[in-house]
This record gives structure tokens, sequence and C-alpha cells, in this order.
């Protein structure tokens, strides 16, 4: 997934950050910060489209937690560990949730979902959304202003055919062990001794 938000984000500028950043998130915001430091975006710009693809993006999610609360769609998310622990949040603490989901990793979707699901009236999610977004959008693009063409120079200087070569047979190695793994232990599952 990076490397296609990195061609979207080379190829297409700010289109690419604001797909990136509606669909994927962090990445596309760091990668058009970094491209900002090197004068191929402007950097307020950057923010801008980052901004507002991330308030569209939660909104929308939002939106359709609440007007689908009986779709499947929605109960698949809601049988997630992570919406149980953000039920549990907006629950004690609302408006410190709406502060703070954006900036835990896996909360993009099941966040707005979650509140939607709460009591918190829609305005004023929409008005923690534009915040808590400019924020974001700030920080992610602050990030790949300072660390993205440092970052970029490591991996281009590791990702040579030869390493990439031996992670991804260390990451089939790692895949193969996990399935068998989790094979093994369904099985005994389903077969519970006597």
């Amino acid at each position: 997934m990076s490397h296609a938000v990195s061609q979207w984000v080379e190829h297409y500028g700010l289109l690419g950050v604001f797909l990136a950043a509606f669909i994927e998130g962090e990445i596309g915001v760091v990668l058009g910060g970094a491209m900002a430091h090197l004068g191929k975006l402007s950097g307020v710009h950057v923010i801008l489209v980052a901004w507002v693809a991330a308030v569209v993006s939660a909104q929308l999610f939002f939106t359709v937690g609440r007007s689908q609360r009986d779709s499947a769609w929605v109960h698949k998310l809601t049988d997630k560990r992570a919406f149980a622990l953000a039920i549990r949040w907006i629950d004690r603490h609302p408006r410190l949730f709406c502060l703070g989901y954006r900036f835990v990793y896996g909360m993009r979707v099941v966040g707005p979902v979650a509140i939607s699901q709460s009591h918190l009236s829609g305005r004023t999610f929409f008005l923690f959304n534009l915040g808590t977004a400019l924020v974001w959008a700030s920080f992610g693009a602050g990030l790949g202003w300072l660390f993205g063409p440092e970052l970029a120079h490591v991996v281009r200087s590791w990702l040579t055919l030869p390493h990439f070569i031996v992670a991804s047979l260390v990451a089939l190695g790692l895949f193969v062990g996990v399935i068998g793994w989790r094979g093994r232990r369904s099985a005994r599952a389903a077969d519970p001794a006597p």
C-alpha cells in the first residue's frame, strides 16, 4: 500500500495527497510533507488538502454509521475489540475521545462509527472533526517535512534487490509459519482431549 501511496503523491501531487489521506491516512500526508520539503508541492496546500480529506472521510464514516445503525457493515465493525474499547471511552469521556481517536492507530474508521453510535450530536462531532483534522494534517505534513527526505534516503539505500529478496523470504516464512500454527491450534480446539 505504501508504494501505491508514494506513486499517487509523486505523480498526482495534491490529488494524490487527498486520495491517500482519504483512503489510507497518515502515509500520504507524511509523503506530501516530504514532497513539500523537496519543493515539489506547497506545504500549506498539502496541509489544507489533507485537512479536507480527513474531515470528509471522518464525516462520511460518522454519517454512514449513524444512518445505517442496523446494517451488516456497522455490525461487522461493532463486533471488533477496538470498537468495544472505543464505546467504553466514549461513554466515559465523549469529548476527549473525539479529540484523540484520530491519533490512535486503527481508529480512523472505527472512531467515527463508534461516535455515531453514541449520544454525541452530529454538530459537536463536526466541530471536533474540523479541529482535530487540522491538527492531524499539520502534524503529519510536519513529520514529512522534517523526516521524510532522510527516511526516503534510508529506504532507497536499504531497499536493494538482495535485501528485498531476503525480506520477502523471511515474510513468506513467517506467513507460512503463522498459518500452520493457527491451523494446528484450530485443530486442537476442534478436537478436545478426552
